[in-house]
């Protein structure tokens, strides 16, 4: 049986000094530093003619024509089928504008250009390094830095997955898939950064000597927690989910060969069970093109109407559950308003895309093109059996696309949101529809 070639490389992406940045529209003022640098991570496998990469960037977003050049010419380049590169972004909100689609934003063509050509040097060089690998899958518990913003109660997805991508000689790449936004920075921050994804990729970088692909979950309603709002509180978290993940890659590399302790007293040598799973790796790409319903929206003074009428409704509350009624309701019209006003200056994308890449028996990337909540990254995990990795800003940015009863619930996700109370639903369904085809057999 053909062996799994894997090689990974890792390119700096920061802009010059004084580009303004993204992530906060309360930002008026271009970059001042760069505090540490952004980058982009490659990792490139090969295995019985069948190819893939997987590309993160430390990007708000991402723009569909970056990631179609990107495809373009790895096909070209290197035979790596165009359906089988993923591009996606950390969600970092200390990272430049141009480079990504949604609602407020503008392609920089020169920036994009200029990004294409690293995000392709750091896949030649990937490929070129291709080297025997196997894989292997774990999982671990990391619920002590992220909350759902929209009510404490609600759910996330607190799990930490970690794909390693092992040789002989060491580890290769590992892929870390958390969920969280990386707001640990406000919009005072004026400091180029990768965030905590940033630093919990640098932390594995430099404790394994492997590339860290770091893929943001369906965290629309997921923030992070923090002491205040600096770097050292982005330390502190990329601490932990580095760390969470540095301690499964070491767990895993004794998958292979085993793990044993010496029993003393009776002289015996009982093996000791590591965390995770060795995956038999067999290559499997699709993509499909979605249609997704745009939003009716009302005119300004509706909205201004509703907003003011939320906001007495506030006033007069007369307990808790009725004030945070209200106020979830001026977020969303509020959000509305905002969104209306965008899409009558600019047509809203109705074409968007969902992905999957079957890394292995029982072990597939989910690539979808935006801002997701965690109840839609649980469906779309619980459709098939096994591990799946739910990559959200990838390949496109569409921004919110939130389940049909968020609209009823109120809040900033449900108000900003471009399209229709179905589209989640279209592209929850695809992306399922897409997992079960690239995994049937399994």
């Amino acid at each position: 049986m053909p062996e799994l070639l894997a090689g990974a490389a890792v390119a700096d992406i920061t802009p010059p000094v004084g580009v303004m940045m993204d992530g906060y529209g309360a930002r008026t003022t271009p970059s001042q530093g760069v505090h540490d640098p952004l980058m982009a991570r490659v990792v490139a496998l090969e295995k019985a003619g069948a190819s893939a990469a997987i590309v993160s960037c430390d990007l708000l977003g991402m723009h569909p024509w970056i990631t179609a050049e990107v495809r373009r010419r790895a096909e070209e380049g290197h035979g790596i089928r165009a359906d089988g590169v993923i591009v996606a972004a950390t969600h970092d909100h200390a990272a430049p504008i141009g480079l990504r689609a949604g609602m407020f934003a503008r392609l920089d063509e020169a920036a994009a250009a200029t990004l294409v050509e690293t995000i392709m040097d750091a896949i030649g060089e990937a490929w070129e390094a291709r080297r025997a690998a196997s894989l292997s899958v774990a999982q671990a518990r990391v619920d002590t830095i992220s909350q759902n913003r929209r009510d404490p109660d609600w759910p996330i997805d607190s799990e930490l997955r970690v794909v390693l991508v092992d040789g002989e000689a060491g580890p290769i790449a590992s892929i870390v898939n958390f969920a969280c936004h990386a707001t640990v920075l406000n919009a005072d921050n004026l400091f180029l950064s990768g965030e905590f994804p940033g630093h919990a990729a640098r932390l594995l970088l430099r404790e394994t000597g492997a590339p860290c692909v770091y893929l943001n979950g369906a965290c629309g309603d997921v923030n992070p927690s923090w002491i205040r709002q600096d770097f050292a509180s982005v330390e502190r978290a990329g601490q932990i989910v580095g760390g969470a993940a540095l301690r499964l890659v070491a767990e895993m590399r004794a998958l292979g060969p085993g793990q044993r302790i010496h029993n003393v007293r009776w002289d015996e040598f009982p093996e000791v069970a590591p965390l995770g799973r060795t995956v038999v790796a067999s290559l499997k790409v699709a993509r499909r093109e979605v249609e997704i319903p745009a939003r009716d929206f009302e005119d300004d003074e509706s909205y201004v109407s509703r907003i003011e009428q939320a906001k007495m409704a506030r006033e007069g509350a007369g307990d808790e559950s009725a004030r945070r009624g209200a106020a979830a309701l001026i977020s969303r019209y509020e959000g509305e308003r905002w969104a209306a006003a965008w899409a009558r200056r600019s047509p809203t994308p109705e074409r968007t895309e969902v992905q999957v890449i079957r890394l292995g028996k029982g072990l597939a990337v989910v690539a979808l093109p935006g801002e997701f909540l965690t109840e839609t990254g649980e469906a779309v995990r619980a459709a098939v059996d096994g591990d799946v990795v739910v990559a959200g800003y990838a390949n496109d940015y569409v921004g919110y696309v939130v389940p049909e009863h968020s609209y009823d619930e109120g809040g900033y996700e449900p108000g900003v949101t471009f399209y229709a109370p179905e589209a989640e639903s279209i592209i929850r369904e695809s992306a399922i529809s897409l997992l079960k085809e690239v995994c049937d057999g399994d």
